[in-house]
């Protein structure tokens, strides 16, 4: 059977998308029913199935149905990532990791705590913790960098931290000296003093359960996430990490993301290079 010739009818796929949003909160709207059957039509090749209903009833009737659940949301989830993507932001984050750090005081902070939300395979947290090597060094202070994707299979590639050049390509050659191993043509593996600081979680943003067994941060990057969801899982999203952060910790979105009509529950505390916002 020709893969590429299946069709995903009307029917089908607002059961399929409706199954994805109760499970994730991603909103497939009827404009990305080509790039839905798209991308699961290699799951219908894999399972040997027949067509599109064949795999909702899979979905939801076989015995394996949650071993291929995690294959759906791995099919479904936008993974394009780069390292340092977006410096300016990047550099509002710095300021604000010293802002943490010289308002302790007398009572100094033994630990900050960074949630990058929504992870994908790795280079965000990482890039993170470059920043964090390069800029706080000798700070006396322990940083915990948390990642989180509700894709199983990018993480497992983030555990492993080896990337192309292509993801690298904002990094300075004097960053890739110091910070990555050259382990091929054009493969570099980052070096464990940077992939120490990170642990790894399997998180799905729409659930306060899940969210909550990680604790409590100072700062959580959710960047460029909640552009794929809807109003309502928009909100819920941002009430779990609302809950997750300290009081007077800070939430960083994608430079075109806002809350305005989502959420008042944060101040808005900076717009120039990036929208910041605060929880008081």
């Amino acid at each position: 059977m020709e893969y590429s010739n299946l069709n995903l009818s009307d029917d089908v796929f607002k059961k399929l998308k409706d199954m994805i949003y109760d499970i994730s909160g991603i909103f497939f709207s009827d404009q990305k029913k080509y790039l839905l059957e798209t991308r699961l039509s290699k799951r219908i090749s894999v399972l040997n199935l027949s067509n599109f209903e064949d795999y909702y009833n899979y979905l939801k009737f076989s015995p394996l149905k949650n071993a291929e659940i995690k294959e759906l949301l791995n099919s479904v989830t936008t993974n394009e990532t780069s390292f340092f993507r977006d410096m300016p932001q990047l550099e509002v984050f710095v300021d604000v990791l010293k802002q943490i750090v010289q308002s302790s005081g007398n009572n100094a902070i033994k630990n900050i705590r960074i949630w990058s939300a929504a992870c994908s395979t790795g280079e965000e947290p990482y890039t993170v913790g470059i920043l964090i090597k390069e800029n706080f060094f000798s700070s006396g202070i322990k940083f915990e960098i948390i990642g989180t994707d509700i894709s199983e299979k990018v993480l497992e590639s983030a555990k492993k931290g080896i990337y192309n050049g292509y993801t690298l390509r904002n990094a300075s050659q004097a960053i890739l000296g110091k910070y990555f191993e050259k382990t091929g043509d054009d493969e570099y593996e980052i070096k464990d003093e940077i992939k120490n600081m990170t642990v790894f979680g399997n998180v799905n943003l729409i659930s306060g359960n899940e969210v909550k067994k990680f604790g409590s941060f100072d700062i959580v990057l959710c960047r460029n996430v909640i552009i794929y969801f809807d109003a309502e899982s928009k909100k819920k999203t941002i009430e779990n990490i609302y809950e997750s952060l300290k009081p007077g910790g800070y939430l960083f979105l994608g430079h075109s993301e806002s809350l305005h009509s989502i959420s008042s529950l944060f101040k808005l505390v900076g717009l120039g290079k990036t929208p910041l916002y605060k929880k008081e």
